[in-house]
Order: structure tokens, then sequence, then C-alpha cells
């Protein structure tokens, strides 16, 4: 596998991450909502060129997106003409066979009033989001087989690191750090999605750092994080109705399964030894 192979990978999964807070901040400031009844096409002339600030970033969140389809095409061919993990071209193909329904929702979501009157809904503006979270969850794990387990201590390092996002995640959500609320909105989602990249790469790298008789008790932690999480961004969302104090709760759960995982991960990653090569299916 060549380095750039590896190196497209990782730009890939980046970029996504960085196109995932681009929508966000997209959707919180309103500017998918500046396309109206025009969509695919938006405002300002010949519905090709940003009308106000609001426009100008849907049309830099749709550019960055475009640049990111190319390269996961591009990955999805490097995957299945040189790539031997089986699990690796599976991941980057199921990606790319959700992003036609990312898109479409996404879609929908601006149109309100438009196309699709009721398509600025809790139901469409969730799946949204599910698809985005589903895409970068995979093309993680899909850049952490690729790149291989680098060693033990990065195990020990990657857990510890993970307390600190969910920190993070905590302040963010409870405190208006940043006066302007959509900029808050993006660190805190920023430090979300950090952290859910950390679990994924430590599903994948646990493989070869723990001990056998403990790795499904390890996954299970890790996945555990990985879900609630998922759950706590959704209702940090404020869509559906749900009490704040659910919200709190789903926020203390989280920071208990790090906890509990920063524990499993000191009791059950061997000290000594190294990683082997990561498994080719």
């Amino acid at each position: 596998m060549t380095r750039r192979f590896r190196t497209l990978a990782g730009v890939t999964t980046a970029l996504t991450f960085v196109l995932i807070l681009l929508g966000l901040h997209t959707g919180s400031t309103g500017g998918g909502l500046s396309c109206g009844t025009r969509w695919p096409l938006c405002n300002g002339w010949m519905g090709l060129f940003p009308a106000n600030w609001a426009s100008f970033f849907e049309w830099f969140h749709r550019f960055v997106a475009m640049v990111v389809g190319f390269l996961l095409l591009g990955w999805l061919y490097g995957a299945w003409r040189w790539q031997d993990d089986r699990r690796v071209r599976y991941a980057v193909t199921a990606a790319i066979a959700v992003l036609p329904v990312q898109i479409l929702l996404g879609g929908v979501t601006t149109t309100a009033g438009g196309l699709f009157p009721r398509g600025f809904n809790p139901a469409i503006m969730t799946a949204h989001f599910t698809t985005a979270t589903v895409i970068f969850a995979l093309l993680v794990y899909a850049t952490a087989r690729i790149y291989g387990a680098p060693g033990v201590q990065w195990v020990r390092t990657l857990a510890g690191l993970a307390g600190g996002l969910v920190a993070f995640h905590a302040v963010f959500e409870f405190v208006p750090v940043f006066g302007h609320q959509p900029t808050n909105q993006v660190a805190y989602y920023a430090a979300s999605f950090a952290l859910l990249a950390a679990f994924v790469v430590l599903l994948v790298w646990s493989e070869s750092a723990v001990d056998p008789a403990n790795l499904l008790r390890f996954r299970a932690v890790a996945a555990a994080g990985a879900a609630v999480l998922y759950v706590d961004m959704v209702l940090s969302r404020h869509l559906w109705g749900v009490p704040d104090t659910v919200g709190t709760a789903t926020t203390f759960l989280l920071a208990a399964l790090v906890v509990g995982l920063a524990v499993v991960t000191d009791r059950t990653v061997a000290d000594s030894g190294g990683f082997g090569t990561q498994r080719v299916d």
C-alpha cells in the first residue's frame, strides 16, 4: 500500500470532519434556507453565486462537499484496486452508498417553504445528521485500519485524550463560552466528533493491543460510549422537545463511560510487546 493512498485516506477523513462542522454552522446561521425553491441552485446571479453572507456559507459548504465527494471516489477506486483488507473496502463502499441519501436529506432540509414545505422538521434533520455521523464513523474506521496501530502506548494516550474531549464536550454544551452561538455550537460538535473518532479508533486498535480475554469488555465500553455520544449530540440539538434533564443525564453517563474506558484500558492493555500487523481478511 502506497504512502499516497494512506495520505488520501487521512485527508479525506479530515475534510469530512471539516465538512460536517461547516454544515452545522451553515444550518445554525440559516444559510441553507437561503436557497428556498431554487435548490439545487441558490440565490445570487443565475443561482450560482452567493447573494449574501449566509448563502456564501451554503455555497462554500457545497464546494467542500464536492471536493470530499471526488476524494471519496478516488479512495473507493484505490480501496478496490490496491487494498487487501476487505473491511476497508466495505467501509468505504458503505460510506459512498450512504452519501446520496445524506445529500438528498440535506436538500430537503434547505427547502423549507419551497420544494418540501415540511422539510425542516426534527425527523428529517435528525436523519440528515445521522447519515453524516455514519459516513464519518465509517471513514474513521477505514483510515484507522489502513494506518494500522502504531504502538500500545497510543491506545493509552488516546483513552486519556478521550477524557479531555468529553470535558470540552460538556463545557461547550453547558457553558456559552463564545458570545456567538453558532461558534459555540461548532466548538461543541468539533469536540464531539473528535471524541467519536477516538472511540472508533480505539475499537480498531484494540484488536492488537488488548488481551483477547478482555477484548469484548473493552469494545463493549467503547461502543457504548460511541452510542451514548450520538444520543447526546442528537439531544443537544433540541429538536424533539426532550427535557434538558435527560440531556444532562446523558452527558454524565457519557463521562462515566469515558472514565470506565480509561480504567478498562489501564487494566487490559498490555504493557509489554507491541502491536502486531493489522489482520487482513
